[in-house]
């Protein structure tokens, strides 16, 4: 059987530096490399050991010339990534003394589930999930 893995996410970003820098500040990412790759700036940071890397628009797209249009980003492909974290409700506090928005929640879909979303650059959502130990159900 084939072993597959988590490696990379690549984001697609109007503003490779403010995109990269929101990371970085918000999240606390770690750039790793900074170069060009067709005719865009890239930038690769690391968040717990994950890859991500950020770019615009590369040469030849259909396009090129024009800003991307980030509700398409939105409306199709890829809802969402998520990170997980130890305490919700402190990284909700945490992130909005950053000016990060606070899309939806916290709040509790399931036992030993707590869960919320926040705003990214360039309309990317980011959900926080906090895992809870779920007590056993007594046997009757």
């Amino acid at each position: 059987m084939i072993n597959y893995r988590c490696d990379h996410v690549h984001l697609k970003a109007v503003d490779v530096e403010k995109t990269a820098r929101w990371y970085v500040e918000k999240l606390g990412a770690r750039i790793t490399f900074e170069g060009n790759f067709k005719g865009s700036k890239v930038r690769y940071f690391e968040i717990a050991g994950f890859t991500f890397i950020v770019f615009g628009q590369l040469e030849g797209e259909e396009g090129a010339a024009a800003p991307i249009a980030p509700t398409l980003q939105t409306r199709f492909g890829v809802d969402h990534f998520g990170f997980a974290v130890d305490d919700v409700a402190a990284a909700v506090a945490d992130l909005k003394a950053k000016g990060v928005t606070i899309l939806e929640g916290p709040w509790s879909p399931r036992p030993g589930l707590t869960i919320c979303y926040i705003q990214a650059p360039d309309e990317a959502r980011i959900e926080l999930t906090q895992r809870d130990p779920v007590p056993a159900k007594p046997s009757a």
